[in-house]
């Protein structure tokens, strides 16, 4: 193995209870009471998901995608400035490690890549990520494969060279699809998720954690 990508909300950036009250505020706007039971079905995919959900479960057409994506992004940095930015303990120095270690490492979200530049500069560690790829990229959203087979592609390398690490089903279901080992980071602010094909299950970034991330790159 050669390359870690990695996913970002819940993984590198624990962002999924923030994104679940910025649309939770925004929908309430338009006179809808968003349930995480429904939220929690687009965690881990593209807008466009999450827009077909509203369609499916309350009737709801964005006609106008962009608009309701800046509401979204104006809101996002609303509770950021009020909050704080939500970063994960750890995050910073497990990173530079698995950099320090040789590993070319990749992101590989279903967030706009100009969201995905913000948030990993903001917890100072764009500088190790040798390549960014966004959902909006590919066709299909998680859990078809295209994003990781994507940001494969970006590193010139194989399946079999690439480790994912994901926190959501549908991520681990993607990974499993390029036929890539898998890393189960166990968020539980993700929600109801289940890797159960993954290598190895971890719940916080510890350098603990970080040695059984390198031994499962030695092992293949």
């Amino acid at each position: 193995m050669k390359a870690i990508i990695f996913d970002k909300d819940g993984v590198l950036i624990n962002t999924e209870p923030l994104h679940y009250k910025c649309w939770r505020e925004i929908l309430k706007e338009d006179g809808i009471d968003l349930e995480y039971d429904i939220y929690k079905e687009c965690i881990g995919a593209t807008r466009a998901v999450l827009l077909d959900i509203l369609k499916e479960h309350y009737d709801k057409t964005y006609e106008d995608i962009d608009e309701v994506m800046n509401r979204m992004k104006d809101k996002k940095l609303e509770f950021i400035k009020a909050e704080g930015f939500p970063m994960l303990d750890g995050i910073k120095d497990s990173i530079e490690t698995l950099h320090r270690a040789g590993y070319h490492l990749a992101v590989a979200s279903s967030s706009p890549r100009e969201s995905i530049e913000m948030e990993l500069d903001a917890i100072g560690i764009r500088k190790y990520f040798e390549d960014i790829t966004s959902g909006l990229e590919v066709e299909h959203s998680k859990p078809a494969p295209d994003i990781f087979l994507c940001a494969m592609k970006k590193l010139h390398l194989t399946p079999a060279e690439c480790l994912v690490v994901e926190d959501s089903t549908n991520g681990g279901k993607a990974a499993e699809a390029a036929g890539m080992k898998c890393v189960w980071y166990h968020n539980p602010d993700s929600g109801d998720q289940l890797i159960p094909q993954a290598e190895l299950e971890i719940s916080a970034w510890t350098p603990e954690n970080v040695n059984k991330i390198l031994g499962i790159l030695e092992k293949y």
